[in-house]
């Protein structure tokens, strides 16, 4: 009967089927009315014993073999839907360019670019199979664009899970690769974008571009590749972090945050007040370009449970595609609803950075330099000064009465 079972469905059926289960004794024994009107007379002789012991064993045997022809040979398709998951590419990108981007949050000629853009440095090929380049990143931004679970996109596209999984990892791994030519500061930056030149910012904070421990982790240890900026420009940071010749935080125990200003009434009434307010406004313009961000990209409001060093992957992935876009597409809609374009060109050019080609030791030095006492003095006098300018610019302009 073994033999039987492998050969196939049909086969094993049969082999069921013909195997002698004595009908009547067993309509015997499932008749609950035969056993209460004959409990007198059942006697307890030894055939009936042994075909008693025959039926518990056959009995449960017979249900394991039925469970498993059911679920190994009569099993109903699942994903039976005519439109493939190359057919409903080929829908998308060829269709209405909003379907594409609410679908993908990107235009069919931005999704196909970046697919070329990733062959071409030889990151994501087409491989073997009914799932090419395309399909792949396309995956990929559903998931990452929607923050769905992969049993949807195994339904939308019409794949197995093993292989949806498999290609979101290969496509991931590729734009995680593609990463180091769109995340990089740009040495040759040394001011802000020439829209945020106005008195309000401009030209007190020239050269800008947040926990304490990730920060000193991140500076001070080279396998993170932390992002110096070119000399002579800093980024600006909050009252959390110290302060280094390559970060400017606000003075402390002062008003900060712009809805302090408004929701008081008050007016700026101090240098400190002003300096921090205006440094307040600008950070909350490099914010807006982490709102644009996680608009793109849900799956960052929500991160799923993946493994630590994916999670990291995932949002390094995600960073590179919003330069991309934004490199390739300005007039994105996000861009132009959340803050209209926020300068992050100056920071995704293609230009190499100051520090990319450092050594260890010099990065070392770096962080050594940039976290020294009188450098720290240095900064903090270079904010004073810039305080002091902005206050008499301010008073100068009658805004203080």
């Amino acid at each position: 009967m073994c033999r039987s079972l492998m050969a196939s469905g049909n086969d094993w059926w049969r082999a069921v089927e013909e195997y002698d289960f004595d009908d009547a004794y067993f309509n015997d024994v499932g008749s609950s009315n035969d056993c209460e009107d004959n409990d007198d007379d059942w006697t307890d002789s030894e055939s009936e014993r042994e075909e008693e012991v025959e039926f518990n064993l056959v009995n449960p045997m017979v249900g394991e073999m039925y469970a498993y022809m059911q679920q190994h040979y009569d099993k109903q398709l699942m994903r039976t839907s005519t439109l493939t998951g190359k057919a409903y590419i080929n829908e998308v990108t060829e269709g209405n360019p909003t379907k594409c981007y609410e679908m993908f949050h990107m235009t069919p000629e931005l999704l196909l670019h970046l697919v070329e853009e990733l062959a071409q440095h030889g990151y994501l090929r087409d491989g073997l199979g009914g799932v090419n380049a395309t399909q792949a990143m396309a995956m990929l931004l559903y998931i990452l664009g929607h923050n769905t679970h992969f049993r949807c996109v195994v339904d939308r596209f019409q794949h197995s899970t093993e292989t949806v999984c498999r290609h979101f990892h290969k496509a991931l791994r590729a734009v995680h690769h593609y990463a180091k030519h769109l995340i990089k500061p740009d040495q040759n930056v040394t001011g802000l974008p020439e829209h945020l030149q106005v008195n309000k910012y401009w030209p007190w904070f020239k050269g800008s571009a947040k926990d304490l421990r990730v920060f000193e982790e991140a500076i001070s240890d080279r396998k993170h590749g932390f992002p110096w900026p070119p000399t002579g420009s800093y980024y600006l940071v909050d009252s959390g972090l110290p302060i280094g010749t390559s970060f400017l935080p606000p003075h402390k125990s002062t008003r900060y945050h712009t809805h302090e200003f408004r929701s008081s009434g008050r007016r700026i009434t101090s240098k400190k007040e002003l300096y921090n307010y205006r440094h307040s406004s600008l950070r909350m313009v490099i914010e807006r370009s982490f709102g644009v961000l996680k608009a793109h990209f849900p799956i960052l409001n929500l991160m799923p449970n993946f493994k630590p060093i994916r999670q990291r992957y995932v949002i390094v992935m995600c960073c590179a595609l919003h330069n991309f876009i934004y490199m390739n597409n300005q007039s994105d809609e996000l861009f132009r609803i959340i803050g209209e374009s926020v300068g992050e060109g100056n920071a995704t050019n293609r230009g190499a950075s100051g520090d990319a080609g450092a050594s260890t030791g010099a990065v070392t030095q770096r962080h050594v330099l940039e976290m020294s006492s009188a450098l720290k003095r240095a900064l903090g006098q270079f904010r004073d000064n810039i305080t002091n300018t902005m206050w008499d610019y301010y008073v100068a302009r009658g805004n203080v009465r």
